[in-house]
C-alpha cells in the first residue's frame, strides 16, 4: 500500500512537472537523473528513492500522460462532429488551445 505523505506527493508532483519537459525535449536516452534532480532541487539519491531508474520514471510519466488523454479521446469519439473537426479539437486540447 502506498503511503499518504503530503511531502511525498508534493515532491512527486515536482518531479513529474520537471521530468515531463525534459523527456519531451531529450527523450529517455538524452535525459539524465542528475539533470532531473537539479531541476526539482532534490539530490539524486532522493530521486532514486522515488523511482529506482530513469526507465521507471519515464514509464510512470508516460502512463500518467496517457491517462490524461484517454478522457479527451472518449469525449471526441462520442461527439457527432465530422472527423476533421474532431481531430482539430483534439489537437487543440492536447496543445492547450482550449
Amino acid at each position: 500500500m502506498e503511503e499518504k505523505n503530503p511531502d511525498r506527493s508534493s515532491t512527486e508532483l515536482k518531479i513529474f512537472e520537471a521530468v515531463r519537459g525534459i523527456f519531451q525535449v531529450k527523450v529517455l536516452e538524452g535525459a539524465r537523473m542528475q539533470e532531473i534532480a537539479d531541476k526539482v532541487k532534490i539530490n539524486k539519491s532522493m530521486l532514486h528513492y522515488y523511482y529506482r531508474s530513469k526507465a521507471k520514471l519515464f514509464e510512470k510519466v508516460y502512463q500518467l500522460s496517457i491517462l490524461k488523454v484517454i478522457p479527451k479521446i472518449a469525449e471526441l469519439l462520442n461527439d457527432d462532429q465530422p472527423l476533421e473537426q474532431k481531430l482539430r479539437r483534439f489537437c487543440g486540447k492536447i496543445h492547450g488551445d482550449h
